[in-house]
């Protein structure tokens, strides 16, 4: 007989489980920490509000002697309102499986706390793209003609920004998404569940065909649930300002926290357009237009990893590809270790959550977050976890729900800049 070996001793052997879980699924979020790591301030009543000064007292000129004074003038002001938003996670456990994890012997971590870190880091996640955009919440917009016809749903426009490029980057499958009709931003009656997200990013799957209202760019959000038909029940319109919102010439939002960019063009960022091949001296000229209009000292610029890459292609041929040992030519920079590149000095942030193609001038002095709760566990109660159902719907589940409000600002918009149309190679990355 043969002699014995793994193969036949399989039904004996043990699996070796090691401790904990690997957590796959990035959390980084750079440009949030601009607000967050500032001294928030409290935040209570309806909103916050402030007087602005957005206009000289021109009472002023020279004249002859015994000549007539200028004609009196005096300064403009207006008020600014920042209004609350409120992001909810929530979780649901059965009691068995709260149970049957307790303990490193039974469970490589508890459902229970595995849960609630997971729903915090969610929400890191959404606040990351969020603070990105323009307060809308849209996730793409519908790109094809028949969206009703099966369920394959094909997008474009990522966060709500033109391109054809990767539509579906922040869609993930579970997502309830619904569909919002541009005209009247009413919501349409055909909320649907995310299956599956193509690999290029132009489509995603979902669990039944759209109604035939949704139409050609209607804009995709985020929902409660599949039951919503009002548009209060979903993210559209209420998710924190971003910086595509903050640093904006009303491009995106004509009206910030209340103040009218048409009214009071001091509101307004510098905006370039159509940029093309990443260019230098576009970027110096955005930096001196936040100079002259808003006294700004720009110290970071946040792009998304491809208008890094751009950066880097620009200068190709003038760097050196020897190090001190030619046997050891090194053709990278520190991009590659991601560590800090600058121009002129001033300290590149990539961001992948940042539209493509564009380039945010950043100075953060006169960034703020206003907080009412800087995020909590809901226990009014008494209890963080509640029973699920009541009476004869009475589970033995329990459920509990995660909360951060606040909003952010710029005080002062004319500081900043953005450039916009970069061209840039990109290549595709789904945002878990």
């Amino acid at each position: 007989m043969p002699g014995q070996d793994t193969s036949a001793y399989n039904e004996v052997l043990k699996n070796v489980f090691e401790g904990g879980i690997r957590e796959l699924i990035p959390t980084k979020v750079k440009t949030l920490r601009k607000f967050e790591e500032k001294d928030a301030k409290a935040w209570g009543g309806r909103y916050v509000e402030y007087p602005l000064l957005v206009g000289r007292n021109w009472g002023s000129g020279w004249g002859t002697e015994l000549g007539n004074l200028p004609t009196a003038g005096r300064e403009q002001y207006t008020n600014t309102k920042i209004f609350m938003r409120y992001q909810y996670g929530r979780i649901q456990l059965s009691a068995q499986v709260m149970k049957a994890s307790q303990g490193s012997r039974n469970a490589s971590a508890p459902a229970m706390e595995q849960a609630m870190r997971g729903i915090v880091n969610t929400m890191a996640s959404e606040r990351g793209r969020a603070i990105m955009g323009d307060g809308r919440g849209i996730m793409c917009l519908v790109n094809e003609t028949t969206p009703s016809g099966n369920t394959t749903v094909v997008v474009d426009s990522p966060g709500g920004f033109a391109g054809a490029d990767n539509g579906a980057r922040f869609v993930n499958p579970g997502m309830v998404i619904g569909f919002v009709n541009p005209t009247t931003g009413a919501l349409r009656a055909s909320n649907r569940t995310v299956q599956s997200v193509a690999t290029a990013g132009t489509s995603f799957v979902v669990d039944s065909a759209p109604a035939a209202a949704t139409a050609d760019n209607d804009y995709i959000v985020r929902v409660m649930t599949t039951g919503s038909t009002d548009v209060s029940d979903s993210s559209y319109q209420k998710e924190l300002m971003g910086l595509s919102g903050l640093i904006d010439d009303g491009t995106y939002v004509g009206t910030l926290h209340a103040v009218n960019r048409t009214t009071y063009p001091i509101y307004q960022s510098t905006v370039i357009t159509s940029a093309g091949a990443w260019s230098s001296d576009v970027i110096q000229r955005a930096i001196d237009l936040a100079d002259q209009r808003g006294g700004g000292t720009i110290n970071s610029l946040t792009m998304h990893h491809s208008g890094r890459r751009a950066y880097i292609a620009s200068m190709e041929d003038l760097r050196r590809y020897s190090g001190a040992d030619l046997s050891r030519p090194d053709g990278g920079t520190v991009a590659a270790k991601m560590g800090k590149l600058t121009f002129g000095g001033i300290p590149i942030d990539e961001e992948k959550y940042c539209p493509y193609g564009v380039v945010f001038g950043v100075d953060d002095s006169t960034f703020k977050r206003y907080v009412e709760v800087a995020g909590e566990w809901a226990d009014e109660d008494g209890s963080i976890l509640q029973r699920v159902g009541t009476g004869s719907t009475a589970q033995d589940a329990y459920e509990a729900f995660y909360r951060i409000w606040d909003n952010v600002t710029v005080e002062e918009p004319a500081t900043c800049f953005r450039v916009d149309g970069l061209s840039v190679s990109l290549a595709v990355a789904h945002i878990d």
